[in-house]
C-alpha cells in the first residue's frame, strides 16, 4: 500500500455544534489519519471554537486549535496533515458561541490495519 490519500477510503464527517460543551466528532476504530477539518461560522458575528485530539491511552486532550477566532460567515481550514489516531482516540471541538460553527473533519481508513 502507497500511503496515497487517493488509494485510501476517505470521507467526511459533520458536526453541528448546539452547545459550547466540548463535542466529540469523531472517534476512531482501527487505523484512521485525519486529513484536515474544517470550521464554519454560519453566523453574522465572529465565532472562536477549539479543536482538541483526545488521546485515549493518555486520557487527556491536547488542543490542536485553542480559541481561534471563525470569521462571520466565514471559514478556516486547519490541515492535520494525516495526523495518525489509534484505536478509541477521538477529535473534539468546541464552540464559544452554540449554533455558530459546524465542523466537517476529513479522515482517511485504512481497511485491515489496526492502530
Amino acid at each position: 500500500m502507497s500511503g496515497n490519500f487517493v488509494s485510501n477510503s476517505c470521507r467526511l464527517i459533520g458536526a453541528r455544534l448546539t452547545t459550547t460543551s466540548n463535542t466529540t466528532v469523531f472517534t476512531a476504530a482501527g487505523y484512521v489519519q485525519a486529513i484536515g477539518i474544517r470550521l464554519a461560522n454560519v453566523t453574522g458575528a465572529a465565532a472562536t471554537a477549539t479543536v482538541a485530539w483526545f488521546s485515549a491511552s493518555q486520557n487527556s486532550d491536547f488542543r490542536l486549535l485553542f480559541q481561534h477566532s471563525v470569521p462571520a460567515n466565514g471559514q478556516i481550514w486547519l490541515p492535520l496533515e494525516a495526523f495518525s489516531l489509534n484505536q478509541s482516540d477521538q477529535i473534539r471541538v468546541q464552540a464559544g458561541t452554540a449554533n455558530a460553527i459546524d465542523v466537517i473533519l476529513a479522515i482517511s481508513e485504512i481497511p485491515g490495519r489496526s492502530g
